[in-house]
């Protein structure tokens, strides 16, 4: 005898939505908030309750530092202004003509002439160059001061040749000087290129020895205090 069976169930598996909510980070927000709070609070009461000695204590660490910041400005001042008294002098050794040294509150501003360093229109520097640039080497290797480089030119256009413009001559002659003194050993992050060509003139472009004034390399020690730490 046969006994009919229906067809087999298999039974399928329950599975319960995985639950991954972020309901604890409430609790945990709400004792972090506290926490600041308490300690806002005990900071405030400290401060609101601190001794005479504290206030004194404060003085006297704000007027050390400010004593100490004052002496390192008057010794930097005093480096920088030897410097330019040296630059001075080793220049004028070289019997160098129309070449300029000032100081003012943001710089050391040195001006060289074109013709001592580079020939007519090339952004080479002379052989004659390296007697005047490797003394200037020397002494800013013993500060370490951002320093600017500028060429300028002379209104004449320039014809043919490498470059299209006074500008970009003016420009490659101060890269010039950079490679020089990169050369010399000194980091050249701490120079910057400038090219003005033509038109930051020292004189009237109307006579040749104007021009010729108006044709230089300028070099520009930038004075800063050094932040204390």
């Amino acid at each position: 005898m046969s006994v009919f069976r229906g067809p087999r169930r298999t039974a399928m598996p329950t599975t319960e939505p995985e639950m991954n909510t972020g309901l604890w980070m409430v609790p945990y927000a709400d004792l972090m908030s506290n926490l600041m709070i308490l300690f806002l609070a005990l900071f405030a009461y400290s401060y609101l309750n601190r001794s005479p000695e504290f206030d004194r204590a404060m003085q006297n660490i704000e007027s050390n530092l400010a004593k100490e910041h004052e002496e390192a400005e008057a010794a930097q001042r005093l480096q920088e202004a030897q410097l330019a008294v040296l630059m001075r002098e080793r220049l004028s050794r070289l019997a160098l003509r129309d070449f300029g040294v000032r100081v003012s509150a943001r710089y050391i501003h040195l001006s060289l002439p074109n013709p001592v360093l580079f020939p007519e229109g090339s952004e080479r520097l002379n052989p004659s160059a390296v007697p005047v640039l490797a003394p200037l080497a020397e002494l800013l290797a013993t500060v370490d001061n951002p320093v600017l480089i500028a060429g300028h030119t002379d209104d004449v256009p320039i014809v043919g040749g490498h470059y299209r413009t006074n500008w970009e001559l003016s420009a490659a002659r101060a890269f010039s000087v950079i490679e020089f003194f990169a050369g010399q050993g000194l980091p050249p992050g701490r120079f910057q290129a400038r090219g003005h060509g033509e038109f930051r003139p020292v004189a009237p472009n109307d006579t040749e020895a104007n021009r010729a004034r108006n044709r230089r390399i300028e070099i520009r020690l930038v004075r800063e205090v050094k932040k204390q730490s």
